[in-house]
């Protein structure tokens, strides 16, 4: 059974920008000057979403389920981004893949 939506609920904490950060994590992956912050997004959004967890489980049905499943998405999105982040910099680092060309 969902969980309902009320007025005594309220928004996870960071569930938002678990989302955002995961999202960001993944295309940022493939630019080659980017791919650290990408990294670096992916792993806070895994550590927010990991706290998000943490706060569900300890307090549960005081959080809305839409930001829960922000949180979910958010945090699978940035083990998407660390994976890619982490293969493409190796490649990038043994010129594997090519660089733009200079003009």
């Amino acid at each position: 059974m969902p969980q309902q939506e009320g007025p005594d609920k309220r928004n996870l904490p960071l569930s938002l920008v678990t989302l955002v950060f995961g999202v960001l994590s993944v295309p940022l992956s493939f630019a080659r000057h980017l791919v650290s912050l990408a990294l670096v997004l992916a792993v806070l959004a895994i550590l927010f979403g990991v706290l998000g967890r943490m706060l569900v489980h300890r307090r549960p049905g005081i959080y809305t389920s839409s930001s829960i499943q922000h949180s979910r998405w958010g945090t699978w999105l940035a083990v998407l981004g660390l994976a890619l982040s982490i293969v493409l910099w190796i490649l990038w680092a043994r010129d594997v893949l090519p660089f733009l060309p200079r003009k």
